[in-house]
């Protein structure tokens, strides 16, 4: 008997959210930078691109929208950024928890000397969002 495709290639990933996808590329965003959001990889992003004209259109479709009215383009983005952050820190990403902290100001130097492994860690991930804002 033959396995099913569900039993040769289980999948943990939720559906991707295409609404989300094309709302993301809308706003300038690169297949690999909406890739990582929605949670595939940015091939499928490209593929479904390439392929399926519905898509693009509606990508087109929320690009024209952004343009009349900026404030509601900015707040969805926004919505789907908080959204993303909250999926990985519920996955426990140490990187996005410490960075979320960092940027909250929720870590606080303190009269000890900190540990080195940690000012390392929060220094990289510090330098990481910086590279990523600056691009």
């Amino acid at each position: 008997m033959g396995k099913t495709k569900s039993e040769t290639s289980p999948s943990s990933r939720p559906p991707i959210n295409w609404d989300d996808a094309a709302r993301l590329l809308a706003v300038g965003l690169t297949p690999v930078e909406v890739a990582q959001l929605v949670g595939t990889r940015p091939g499928t992003i490209n593929a479904r691109l390439k392929r399926v004209k519905s898509f693009r259109e509606l990508v087109d479709q929320y690009r024209h929208a952004g343009e009349s009215r900026p404030k509601e383009a900015y707040k969805r983005f926004c919505r789907l950024v908080y959204a993303h952050l909250e999926r990985q820190v519920r996955a426990g990403n140490l990187r996005v928890v410490l960075w979320i902290a960092d940027r909250l100001k929720l870590i606080r130097p303190t009269d000890a000397a900190p540990d080195p492994d940690l000012e390392r860690l929060l220094q990289s991930v510090a330098r990481d969002g910086e590279e990523r804002a600056q691009d």
